[in-house]
């Protein structure tokens, strides 16, 4: 297991001694979209779309190598009963999350450092947030991203929010990804303080 960093290591060896680590690795999330003031309070109280009104979980599930069934449970399909994108930040909100959004810039921020190891889990949350992408500025770069920040354990999903939808897509790109990291590593050090 390769570490991100000796902060990583450091919150492992921390959640080890305290008894809050379990067995499995938690990965993180990032998303940035970028919209203006009006989207994002549209966004923000948009219902989210049901898991199951998206077509390509199986395939998704097909490109990872994961434990147990390889086929996406229709329990995780279920509508998670929030009624707004606000309703679901809120429900993550809590010591290892963020969510910001900079009028200025346009920049929506939402991030969890420890999320799940569970691929079924993850549609959970994926399905709420995936519909930020109707709302994101086209061609603005959008994405969100879900992977093994403080494990380094590697790469779970990375949908591309742009023209109005989300679709899963080979990876981040290297400043995607810097950027993910510095806004995580942010998360990281405000939990040591």
């Amino acid at each position: 297991m390769q570490f991100r960093s000796w902060t990583g290591l450091a919150l492992a060896a921390l959640l080890m001694v305290t008894g809050q680590a379990q067995a499995s690795e938690p990965s993180s999330v990032y998303l940035r979209c970028t919209m203006t003031p009006e989207q994002y309070a549209n966004a923000m109280a948009a219902a989210p779309r049901p898991a199951i009104s998206y077509g390509d979980w199986q395939k998704w599930f097909d490109s990872k190598d994961m434990y147990g069934s390889a086929r996406v449970d229709a329990q995780w399909l279920q509508d998670s009963g929030a009624r707004s994108l606000q309703e679901v930040v809120q429900i993550w909100a809590g010591q290892g999350s963020a969510s910001h959004y900079d009028p200025r810039t346009g920049r929506w921020q939402f991030a969890l450092l420890e999320f799940t190891d569970n691929y079924g889990e993850m549609i959970q949350l994926l399905a709420p947030l995936r519909g930020v992408a109707a709302f994101c500025q086209p061609d603005s770069d959008s994405f969100l991203f879900i992977y093994s920040y403080i494990w380094g354990d590697g790469d779970n999903a990375y949908l591309a929010l742009d023209q109005g939808r989300s679709r899963f897509a080979g990876g981040p790109t290297p400043a995607q990804r810097a950027e993910a990291d510095a806004a995580l590593e942010g998360l990281m050090a405000s939990g040591a303080d």
